[in-house]
Protein backbone atom coordinates (compact mmCIF):
# COMPACT_ATOMS: atom_id res chain seq x y z
CA UNK A 1 0.00 0.00 0.00
CA UNK A 2 2.98 2.33 0.59
CA UNK A 3 4.46 1.80 -2.89
CA UNK A 4 4.42 4.83 -5.23
CA UNK A 5 3.49 2.92 -8.38
CA UNK A 6 3.06 6.03 -10.56
CA UNK A 7 6.53 7.42 -9.83
CA UNK A 8 8.08 4.07 -10.72
CA UNK A 9 6.84 4.31 -14.29
CA UNK A 10 9.36 5.24 -17.02
CA UNK A 11 9.72 8.89 -18.01
CA UNK A 12 8.25 8.33 -21.45
CA UNK A 13 4.99 7.00 -19.99
CA UNK A 14 4.76 9.72 -17.34
CA UNK A 15 5.29 12.41 -19.98
CA UNK A 16 2.57 10.82 -22.08
CA UNK A 17 0.21 11.14 -19.12
CA UNK A 18 1.27 14.76 -18.45
CA UNK A 19 0.70 15.64 -22.11
CA UNK A 20 -3.08 15.39 -21.53
CA UNK A 21 -2.97 18.10 -18.83
CA UNK A 22 -2.85 21.88 -19.25
CA UNK A 23 0.84 22.75 -19.22
CA UNK A 24 0.54 24.83 -16.05
CA UNK A 25 -0.69 21.70 -14.22
CA UNK A 26 2.04 19.55 -15.77
CA UNK A 27 4.69 22.02 -14.58
CA UNK A 28 3.02 22.03 -11.15
CA UNK A 29 3.91 18.35 -10.68
CA UNK A 30 7.52 19.47 -10.16
CA UNK A 31 6.62 20.08 -6.50
CA UNK A 32 5.62 16.45 -5.89
CA UNK A 33 9.12 15.05 -5.31
CA UNK A 34 12.66 15.01 -6.65
CA UNK A 35 11.57 12.36 -9.12
CA UNK A 36 9.12 14.84 -10.69
CA UNK A 37 11.12 18.07 -10.39
CA UNK A 38 12.39 18.21 -13.96
CA UNK A 39 10.08 15.69 -15.60
CA UNK A 40 7.96 18.35 -17.35
CA UNK A 41 11.02 19.47 -19.31
CA UNK A 42 10.72 16.27 -21.37
CA UNK A 43 7.25 17.24 -22.63
CA UNK A 44 6.61 17.52 -26.36
CA UNK A 45 2.92 18.49 -26.03
CA UNK A 46 1.94 21.90 -24.64
CA UNK A 47 -1.41 23.48 -23.75
CA UNK A 48 -1.28 27.17 -22.78
CA UNK A 49 -4.35 29.21 -21.80
CA UNK A 50 -4.28 32.84 -20.60
CA UNK A 51 -7.31 32.24 -18.38
CA UNK A 52 -5.28 29.81 -16.27
CA UNK A 53 -2.33 32.14 -15.72
CA UNK A 54 -3.70 35.64 -15.14
CA UNK A 55 -2.48 38.79 -16.84
CA UNK A 56 -0.79 38.86 -20.23
CA UNK A 57 2.66 39.78 -18.91
CA UNK A 58 2.73 36.79 -16.58
CA UNK A 59 1.39 34.53 -19.34
CA UNK A 60 4.11 35.59 -21.80
CA UNK A 61 6.80 35.04 -19.17
CA UNK A 62 5.43 31.57 -18.32
CA UNK A 63 5.24 30.36 -21.93
CA UNK A 64 8.69 31.73 -22.76
CA UNK A 65 10.18 30.05 -19.70
CA UNK A 66 8.59 26.65 -20.39
CA UNK A 67 9.56 26.59 -24.07
CA UNK A 68 13.12 27.73 -23.36
CA UNK A 69 13.72 25.03 -20.71
CA UNK A 70 12.38 22.02 -22.59
CA UNK A 71 14.93 19.30 -23.26
CA UNK A 72 13.61 18.25 -26.67
CA UNK A 73 13.72 20.81 -29.47
CA UNK A 74 10.92 19.07 -31.39
CA UNK A 75 7.34 19.83 -30.35
CA UNK A 76 4.59 17.36 -31.24
CA UNK A 77 1.52 19.36 -30.15
CA UNK A 78 0.83 23.02 -29.37
CA UNK A 79 -2.48 24.37 -28.12
CA UNK A 80 -2.52 28.11 -27.54
CA UNK A 81 -5.47 30.13 -26.19
CA UNK A 82 -4.69 33.82 -25.92
CA UNK A 83 -6.83 36.76 -24.88
CA UNK A 84 -6.92 40.19 -26.47
CA UNK A 85 -4.03 42.67 -26.55
CA UNK A 86 -1.23 40.14 -26.30
CA UNK A 87 1.43 42.24 -27.98
CA UNK A 88 4.68 41.55 -26.17
CA UNK A 89 7.20 41.52 -29.03
CA UNK A 90 5.02 39.36 -31.28
CA UNK A 91 5.02 36.61 -28.65
CA UNK A 92 2.52 34.43 -30.52
CA UNK A 93 4.70 34.40 -33.62
CA UNK A 94 7.70 33.46 -31.49
CA UNK A 95 5.89 30.49 -29.95
CA UNK A 96 4.47 29.27 -33.25
CA UNK A 97 7.90 29.35 -34.90
CA UNK A 98 9.30 27.41 -31.94
CA UNK A 99 6.70 24.70 -32.49
CA UNK A 100 7.03 24.38 -36.26
CA UNK A 101 9.20 21.46 -37.24
CA UNK A 102 9.26 17.92 -38.62
CA UNK A 103 7.57 16.41 -35.52
CA UNK A 104 4.65 18.83 -35.15
CA UNK A 105 1.36 16.94 -35.62
CA UNK A 106 -1.29 19.07 -33.87
CA UNK A 107 -1.66 22.85 -33.62
CA UNK A 108 -4.64 24.67 -32.11
CA UNK A 109 -4.50 28.48 -32.20
CA UNK A 110 -7.43 30.22 -30.52
CA UNK A 111 -6.40 33.85 -30.54
CA UNK A 112 -8.90 36.47 -29.40
CA UNK A 113 -8.06 40.04 -30.30
CA UNK A 114 -5.72 41.55 -32.88
CA UNK A 115 -2.56 39.53 -33.38
CA UNK A 116 0.11 39.60 -36.06
CA UNK A 117 -0.37 37.13 -38.93
CA UNK A 118 3.21 37.30 -40.18
CA UNK A 119 3.92 33.75 -39.01
CA UNK A 120 0.84 32.12 -40.54
CA UNK A 121 2.30 31.26 -43.94
CA UNK A 122 4.81 28.94 -42.31
CA UNK A 123 2.00 26.88 -40.76
CA UNK A 124 0.63 25.94 -44.18
CA UNK A 125 3.93 24.42 -45.26
CA UNK A 126 4.41 22.28 -42.15
CA UNK A 127 4.29 18.90 -43.89
CA UNK A 128 3.98 16.86 -40.67
CA UNK A 129 0.70 18.49 -39.47
CA UNK A 130 -2.21 16.10 -38.98
CA UNK A 131 -4.62 18.43 -37.15
CA UNK A 132 -4.96 22.23 -37.38
CA UNK A 133 -7.40 24.59 -35.64
CA UNK A 134 -7.41 28.34 -36.38
CA UNK A 135 -9.74 30.68 -34.51
CA UNK A 136 -8.25 34.15 -34.77
CA UNK A 137 -8.61 37.60 -36.27
CA UNK A 138 -6.32 36.80 -39.19
CA UNK A 139 -6.37 37.60 -42.89
CA UNK A 140 -5.32 34.56 -44.90
CA UNK A 141 -6.53 35.48 -48.38
CA UNK A 142 -2.99 35.57 -49.76
CA UNK A 143 -1.47 32.30 -48.62
CA UNK A 144 1.67 32.00 -50.75
CA UNK A 145 1.76 28.19 -50.81
CA UNK A 146 0.16 25.18 -49.15
CA UNK A 147 1.88 21.87 -48.46
CA UNK A 148 -0.08 19.82 -45.92
CA UNK A 149 0.09 16.26 -47.29
CA UNK A 150 -0.83 14.58 -43.97
CA UNK A 151 -3.50 16.98 -42.68
CA UNK A 152 -6.67 15.08 -41.72
CA UNK A 153 -8.49 17.52 -39.40
CA UNK A 154 -9.01 21.22 -40.14
CA UNK A 155 -11.12 23.65 -38.08
CA UNK A 156 -11.54 27.28 -39.16
CA UNK A 157 -13.22 29.98 -37.07
CA UNK A 158 -15.43 32.82 -38.34
CA UNK A 159 -12.69 35.47 -38.22
CA UNK A 160 -10.32 33.51 -40.45
CA UNK A 161 -11.23 34.36 -44.05
CA UNK A 162 -9.26 31.91 -46.17
CA UNK A 163 -8.71 31.10 -49.78
CA UNK A 164 -10.85 27.95 -50.11
CA UNK A 165 -8.26 26.47 -52.47
CA UNK A 166 -6.68 25.51 -49.17
CA UNK A 167 -9.24 22.68 -48.88
CA UNK A 168 -8.43 21.08 -52.23
CA UNK A 169 -4.69 21.41 -51.45
CA UNK A 170 -5.01 18.97 -48.51
CA UNK A 171 -5.11 15.53 -50.18
CA UNK A 172 -5.60 13.59 -46.91
CA UNK A 173 -8.28 15.83 -45.37
CA UNK A 174 -11.05 13.84 -43.66
CA UNK A 175 -12.70 16.29 -41.22
CA UNK A 176 -13.52 19.95 -41.90
CA UNK A 177 -15.21 22.19 -39.34
CA UNK A 178 -15.86 25.49 -41.10
CA UNK A 179 -17.55 28.30 -39.17
CA UNK A 180 -17.88 31.13 -41.66
CA UNK A 181 -18.92 34.77 -41.80
CA UNK A 182 -20.97 34.98 -45.00
CA UNK A 183 -19.82 38.56 -45.64
CA UNK A 184 -16.34 37.19 -46.43
CA UNK A 185 -17.48 34.56 -48.94
CA UNK A 186 -19.42 35.43 -52.12
CA UNK A 187 -18.90 31.77 -53.07
CA UNK A 188 -18.02 28.67 -51.09
CA UNK A 189 -16.47 25.84 -53.07
CA UNK A 190 -15.46 22.75 -51.10
CA UNK A 191 -13.82 20.17 -53.33
CA UNK A 192 -12.26 17.21 -51.55
CA UNK A 193 -12.41 13.55 -52.62
CA UNK A 194 -10.96 12.45 -49.25
CA UNK A 195 -13.37 14.38 -46.99
CA UNK A 196 -15.53 12.21 -44.68
CA UNK A 197 -16.96 14.67 -42.15
CA UNK A 198 -18.09 18.24 -42.85
CA UNK A 199 -19.59 20.87 -40.56
CA UNK A 200 -20.55 24.02 -42.44
CA UNK A 201 -21.85 26.50 -39.86
CA UNK A 202 -22.78 30.12 -40.45
CA UNK A 203 -21.62 32.46 -37.71
CA UNK A 204 -24.36 34.70 -36.35
CA UNK A 205 -23.01 38.02 -37.54
CA UNK A 206 -25.49 40.92 -37.23
CA UNK A 207 -23.33 43.64 -38.82
CA UNK A 208 -24.57 42.84 -42.32
CA UNK A 209 -28.14 42.63 -43.57
CA UNK A 210 -28.87 39.34 -45.31
CA UNK A 211 -25.42 38.64 -46.77
CA UNK A 212 -25.66 36.90 -50.13
CA UNK A 213 -23.66 33.84 -51.16
CA UNK A 214 -24.00 33.30 -54.87
CA UNK A 215 -23.16 29.61 -54.73
CA UNK A 216 -22.23 26.82 -52.36
CA UNK A 217 -20.60 23.84 -54.01
CA UNK A 218 -19.83 20.64 -52.13
CA UNK A 219 -18.01 18.00 -54.14
CA UNK A 220 -17.06 15.33 -51.60
CA UNK A 221 -18.19 11.91 -52.87
CA UNK A 222 -16.84 10.05 -49.79
CA UNK A 223 -18.66 12.17 -47.24
CA UNK A 224 -20.12 10.18 -44.32
CA UNK A 225 -21.29 12.98 -42.01
CA UNK A 226 -22.75 16.36 -42.93
CA UNK A 227 -23.92 19.25 -40.75
CA UNK A 228 -25.17 22.45 -42.40
CA UNK A 229 -26.51 25.47 -40.56
CA UNK A 230 -27.63 28.63 -42.39
CA UNK A 231 -29.64 31.30 -40.62
CA UNK A 232 -28.86 34.82 -41.86
CA UNK A 233 -27.30 34.49 -45.30
CA UNK A 234 -29.09 33.90 -48.57
CA UNK A 235 -27.57 31.16 -50.73
CA UNK A 236 -28.83 31.46 -54.27
CA UNK A 237 -27.52 28.19 -55.68
CA UNK A 238 -26.45 24.85 -54.28
CA UNK A 239 -24.22 22.61 -56.39
CA UNK A 240 -23.86 19.25 -54.73
CA UNK A 241 -22.78 15.73 -55.58
CA UNK A 242 -24.44 12.52 -54.43
CA UNK A 243 -23.23 11.06 -51.15
CA UNK A 244 -23.36 7.27 -51.52
CA UNK A 245 -21.51 6.70 -48.22
CA UNK A 246 -23.55 9.08 -46.07
CA UNK A 247 -24.21 7.79 -42.55
CA UNK A 248 -25.53 10.84 -40.69
CA UNK A 249 -26.79 14.26 -41.76
CA UNK A 250 -28.14 17.27 -39.88
CA UNK A 251 -29.40 20.33 -41.73
CA UNK A 252 -31.04 23.56 -40.59
CA UNK A 253 -31.50 26.07 -43.39
CA UNK A 254 -33.39 29.36 -43.13
CA UNK A 255 -36.70 29.37 -45.07
CA UNK A 256 -35.75 31.97 -47.69
CA UNK A 257 -37.28 31.72 -51.16
CA UNK A 258 -33.97 30.72 -52.76
CA UNK A 259 -33.45 27.98 -50.18
CA UNK A 260 -36.92 26.55 -50.71
CA UNK A 261 -35.89 25.88 -54.31
CA UNK A 262 -32.84 23.76 -53.52
CA UNK A 263 -33.49 22.12 -50.12
CA UNK A 264 -35.38 19.19 -51.78
CA UNK A 265 -32.34 18.73 -54.04
CA UNK A 266 -30.14 18.48 -50.95
CA UNK A 267 -32.43 15.82 -49.46
CA UNK A 268 -32.11 13.84 -52.70
CA UNK A 269 -28.33 13.80 -52.27
CA UNK A 270 -28.79 12.59 -48.67
CA UNK A 271 -31.18 9.76 -49.56
CA UNK A 272 -28.72 7.02 -48.53
CA UNK A 273 -28.12 8.28 -44.99
CA UNK A 274 -28.94 6.17 -41.94
CA UNK A 275 -29.54 9.06 -39.53
CA UNK A 276 -31.19 12.35 -40.46
CA UNK A 277 -31.97 15.47 -38.41
CA UNK A 278 -34.12 18.24 -39.93
CA UNK A 279 -34.12 21.54 -38.03
CA UNK A 280 -37.11 23.82 -37.61
CA UNK A 281 -35.91 26.16 -40.37
CA UNK A 282 -35.57 23.24 -42.78
CA UNK A 283 -39.10 21.99 -42.16
CA UNK A 284 -40.38 25.49 -42.90
CA UNK A 285 -38.61 25.24 -46.25
CA UNK A 286 -40.33 21.92 -46.89
CA UNK A 287 -43.75 23.28 -45.95
CA UNK A 288 -43.27 26.17 -48.40
CA UNK A 289 -41.90 24.02 -51.22
CA UNK A 290 -44.37 23.68 -54.12
CA UNK A 291 -45.11 20.12 -55.25
CA UNK A 292 -42.86 18.70 -52.56
CA UNK A 293 -41.48 15.29 -53.46
CA UNK A 294 -39.26 13.33 -51.08
CA UNK A 295 -36.74 10.77 -52.31
CA UNK A 296 -36.91 7.27 -50.89
CA UNK A 297 -34.75 7.03 -47.77
CA UNK A 298 -34.38 3.29 -47.99
CA UNK A 299 -31.50 3.09 -45.48
CA UNK A 300 -32.81 5.59 -42.94
CA UNK A 301 -33.08 4.14 -39.43
CA UNK A 302 -33.38 7.27 -37.26
CA UNK A 303 -35.16 10.56 -38.00
CA UNK A 304 -35.27 13.64 -35.83
CA UNK A 305 -37.52 16.40 -37.13
CA UNK A 306 -38.16 19.81 -35.58
CA UNK A 307 -41.19 22.01 -36.23
CA UNK A 308 -41.69 25.71 -35.71
CA UNK A 309 -45.32 24.86 -36.30
CA UNK A 310 -46.31 21.20 -36.41
CA UNK A 311 -47.34 19.95 -39.86
CA UNK A 312 -48.64 16.40 -39.90
CA UNK A 313 -49.02 16.38 -43.70
CA UNK A 314 -45.29 16.90 -44.36
CA UNK A 315 -44.36 14.39 -41.67
CA UNK A 316 -46.66 11.64 -42.98
CA UNK A 317 -45.40 12.24 -46.52
CA UNK A 318 -41.83 11.86 -45.26
CA UNK A 319 -42.63 8.71 -43.28
CA UNK A 320 -44.03 7.13 -46.43
CA UNK A 321 -40.55 7.48 -47.95
CA UNK A 322 -38.70 5.87 -45.01
CA UNK A 323 -39.62 2.18 -45.25
CA UNK A 324 -37.13 0.93 -42.60
CA UNK A 325 -37.35 3.74 -40.05
CA UNK A 326 -36.97 2.47 -36.47
CA UNK A 327 -36.61 5.64 -34.36
CA UNK A 328 -38.69 8.81 -34.78
CA UNK A 329 -37.97 11.92 -32.68
CA UNK A 330 -40.29 14.92 -32.98
CA UNK A 331 -39.44 18.31 -31.51
CA UNK A 332 -41.99 21.12 -31.34
CA UNK A 333 -39.42 23.87 -30.85
CA UNK A 334 -41.94 26.56 -31.74
CA UNK A 335 -43.95 25.82 -28.58
CA UNK A 336 -43.81 28.28 -25.68
CA UNK A 337 -42.67 26.38 -22.62
CA UNK A 338 -41.68 28.81 -19.84
CA UNK A 339 -44.84 28.48 -17.83
CA UNK A 340 -47.11 29.53 -20.69
CA UNK A 341 -50.37 27.75 -20.03
CA UNK A 342 -52.34 29.43 -22.81
CA UNK A 343 -54.00 26.69 -24.86
CA UNK A 344 -53.28 26.62 -28.56
CA UNK A 345 -56.34 27.22 -30.66
CA UNK A 346 -55.03 26.68 -34.20
CA UNK A 347 -57.37 24.50 -36.27
CA UNK A 348 -56.16 21.00 -36.99
CA UNK A 349 -54.97 20.24 -40.52
CA UNK A 350 -54.84 16.52 -39.84
CA UNK A 351 -55.93 14.33 -42.75
CA UNK A 352 -56.22 10.56 -42.40
CA UNK A 353 -53.65 8.97 -44.77
CA UNK A 354 -54.96 6.64 -47.46
CA UNK A 355 -52.53 3.96 -46.29
CA UNK A 356 -50.27 3.39 -43.31
CA UNK A 357 -46.57 4.09 -43.96
CA UNK A 358 -44.66 0.82 -44.06
CA UNK A 359 -42.21 1.90 -41.37
CA UNK A 360 -45.02 2.66 -38.91
CA UNK A 361 -46.61 -0.72 -39.42
CA UNK A 362 -43.53 -2.95 -39.36
CA UNK A 363 -40.35 -1.19 -38.16
CA UNK A 364 -40.97 1.76 -35.83
CA UNK A 365 -40.04 0.71 -32.29
CA UNK A 366 -39.14 4.03 -30.58
CA UNK A 367 -41.19 7.23 -30.75
CA UNK A 368 -40.16 10.38 -28.89
CA UNK A 369 -42.15 13.62 -28.73
CA UNK A 370 -40.33 16.62 -27.34
CA UNK A 371 -42.27 19.60 -25.97
CA UNK A 372 -45.60 17.89 -26.61
CA UNK A 373 -48.30 20.62 -26.48
CA UNK A 374 -51.41 18.40 -26.58
CA UNK A 375 -53.04 20.47 -29.29
CA UNK A 376 -55.60 18.92 -31.63
CA UNK A 377 -53.39 18.15 -34.62
CA UNK A 378 -50.56 16.64 -32.55
CA UNK A 379 -53.09 14.55 -30.60
CA UNK A 380 -54.72 13.18 -33.76
CA UNK A 381 -51.34 12.41 -35.29
CA UNK A 382 -50.18 10.66 -32.11
CA UNK A 383 -53.38 8.60 -31.89
CA UNK A 384 -52.88 7.48 -35.51
CA UNK A 385 -49.26 6.42 -34.92
CA UNK A 386 -49.98 4.57 -31.66
CA UNK A 387 -52.86 2.68 -33.24
CA UNK A 388 -50.91 1.60 -36.32
CA UNK A 389 -47.40 1.07 -34.93
CA UNK A 390 -47.60 -2.69 -34.49
CA UNK A 391 -44.03 -3.24 -33.21
CA UNK A 392 -43.62 -0.06 -31.15
CA UNK A 393 -41.71 -0.77 -27.94
CA UNK A 394 -41.34 2.65 -26.32
CA UNK A 395 -43.14 5.96 -26.53
CA UNK A 396 -41.29 8.74 -24.70
CA UNK A 397 -43.06 12.02 -24.13
CA UNK A 398 -41.23 15.14 -22.94
CA UNK A 399 -43.51 17.67 -21.30
CA UNK A 400 -42.48 21.31 -20.96
CA UNK A 401 -40.43 22.67 -18.07
CA UNK A 402 -43.17 25.13 -17.16
CA UNK A 403 -46.01 22.62 -17.25
CA UNK A 404 -48.09 22.28 -14.10
CA UNK A 405 -48.43 18.83 -12.57
CA UNK A 406 -52.17 18.79 -13.33
CA UNK A 407 -51.46 19.56 -16.97
CA UNK A 408 -48.89 16.75 -17.16
CA UNK A 409 -51.33 14.38 -15.52
CA UNK A 410 -54.05 15.40 -17.97
CA UNK A 411 -51.76 14.75 -20.97
CA UNK A 412 -50.66 11.36 -19.66
CA UNK A 413 -54.25 10.33 -18.89
CA UNK A 414 -55.33 11.20 -22.43
CA UNK A 415 -52.45 9.26 -23.92
CA UNK A 416 -53.07 6.25 -21.69
CA UNK A 417 -56.53 5.71 -23.16
CA UNK A 418 -55.45 5.92 -26.80
CA UNK A 419 -55.65 2.53 -28.59
CA UNK A 420 -52.29 0.93 -29.23
CA UNK A 421 -51.49 -1.49 -31.99
CA UNK A 422 -48.52 -2.87 -30.06
CA UNK A 423 -49.15 -4.89 -26.93
CA UNK A 424 -45.59 -4.29 -25.67
CA UNK A 425 -45.53 -0.50 -25.98
CA UNK A 426 -44.44 1.28 -22.80
CA UNK A 427 -44.99 5.01 -22.15
CA UNK A 428 -42.27 7.05 -20.42
CA UNK A 429 -42.61 10.68 -19.34
CA UNK A 430 -39.74 13.14 -18.87
CA UNK A 431 -39.50 16.85 -18.35
CA UNK A 432 -38.02 18.75 -21.26
CA UNK A 433 -34.38 19.39 -20.44
CA UNK A 434 -33.65 15.67 -19.94
CA UNK A 435 -33.86 15.01 -23.68
CA UNK A 436 -31.92 11.98 -24.76
CA UNK A 437 -29.42 12.58 -27.55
Amino acid sequence: MDTDIISSLPNSLLCHILSFLPTIDAVGTSFLSCRWRHLWKDLQAFDFDTQRIGNNERFVSFVDTVLSQRRFSDIRKLRLICGAHLDSGNAVGRWVRAALGPCLQEMDLLLYGDVSSNYVDEIFTCASLVSLTLVANLVLNNISSVHLPLLKNLSLGPDVPVDLNLISACPALEYLYFIFDASFYPNIHLLSPSLKRLRLIEARERDFDDPIITEIQIDAPNLEYLRIYLEESCVRTLVISDFPNMMEASIDIAPKAEHVDWVPKLLQALSKTKKLALGGFTTQCLVKAPNLHFPEFRYLRQLRICFRSFNSGVLIKLLCCCPKLQVLKIDNNGVQYFGDQTPRTEPSSWTQPASVPNCVRSHLNILEFRRYPDSLEEREFLAYILQNALVLKTFIIYTNIGSFEKEKEHILNEISVLPRGSSICQVEEFTYGKWRL
